[in-house]
């Protein structure tokens, strides 16, 4: 079966390209490829529609960034033909995301002949089609199905609930001694860490041992928001409580933060929706098997991590380093 690692394996520009690199989970995957140097990739091109913190950071680790947007299909067919392998991450951040034909970003790996084809989409996006800011996830499955047939190798990874999402509800867990999101308090979901998420995908990409095809990737156990915050209790030294509140306090509260835009925040609310619908329950060993060991526990997140969740926290946004 193709492996991306023999089309490095015959590339002598051994490039790749990330987008969306100005949310988390694109930056936490290009910070990955960059952090193993000329072993794995040798030009990192990071695509983003806005530039910000995240953007800035990969810039100061070498990665060539290039602004792109769901509205123009040449640049982002220029930047494709500048990478062996693509990695498409939802451009959540774009304002097109949720109106403009988002699978532009899939179109374009066609036209660019691109060797390879990565696209991160999330556990279930077939029963997420209903919610606006989830449907273009499936839309883009969907196109992968389509198109798959026409590039050397194809992959897609759909993952489960990111845990570092809560690093943007600090506030509340440092100063309130609470976690208020809009989730039923019995929804169980089985929560992955981005650092693990983006080493298992480095490893699929690198090594031959994975063949192309779909992985489902999710944290080693089930729990509710209410565990959680049991698990942050113990991490963080101080009894933390769950409290269920509706999408428009969460939302309000997202936008008085002020570090994500509004569409990351109705993606959000629709994530806390999915996990509510039970949407994101289902546990599987894929990551396991990429990483080659267990992943990450939400306890051990958020121990490694506590210093974020204190009073004395900083802004730091990459909250995993």
């Amino acid at each position: 079966m193709a492996t991306f690692a023999a089309i490095l394996g015959t590339s002598s520009r051994k490039s790749i390209l990330v987008t969306a690199c100005d949310t988390y989970p694109g930056y936490m995957i290009a910070r990955e490829i960059l952090k193993h140097g000329s072993k794995g990739f040798k030009e990192v091109h990071a695509g983003y529609s806005k530039e910000n913190k995240l953007v800035h950071l990969l810039k100061h680790q070498g990665a060539h960034c290039v602004q792109l947007s769901i509205d123009d299909e040449k640049a982002i067919c220029d930047a494709y033909g500048k990478a062996d392998v693509v990695v498409v991450v939802p451009p959540v951040s774009d304002k097109g995301w949720g109106k403009g034909d988002c699978c532009v970003y899939l179109h374009a790996a066609v036209k660019a002949e691109v060797k390879g084809l990565v696209l991160c989409s999330k556990v279930n996006a077939d029963k997420m089609r209903e919610m606006k800011m989830l449907a273009p996830l499936y839309a883009m499955e969907e196109a992968l199905h389509k198109i798959k047939d026409k590039i050397k190798c194809v992959s897609m990874v759909r993952c489960s609930f990111d845990i570092d999402l809560l690093w943007l509800f600090r506030d509340q867990v440092a100063k309130k001694h609470k976690l208020c999101l809009s989730v039923d308090k019995d929804a169980k979901f089985a929560p992955l860490v981005a650092e693990d998420c983006a080493h298992g995908l480095y490893n699929m990409l690198t090594n031959e041992k994975f063949p192309a095809g779909i992985y489902e990737l999710t944290g080693p156990e089930k729990l509710s928001f209410v565990d959680v915050a049991h698990k942050v209790s113990s991490a963080v030294d101080k009894k933390i409580e769950y409290e269920h509140v509706s999408r428009k306090d969460v939302e309000h509260y997202l936008h008085h933060q002020g570090e994500i835009c509004e569409n990351e925040i109705c993606f959000i609310g629709d994530l806390f929706e999915a996990v509510s619908k039970k949407m994101l329950c289902e546990q599987t060993d894929d990551l396991a098997r990429l990483l080659d060991h267990e992943p990450m526990t939400v306890k051990q997140f958020f121990s490694k991590n506590a210093k974020d969740f204190n009073p004395r926290s900083g802004d730091d946004a990459d909250a995993s380093d």
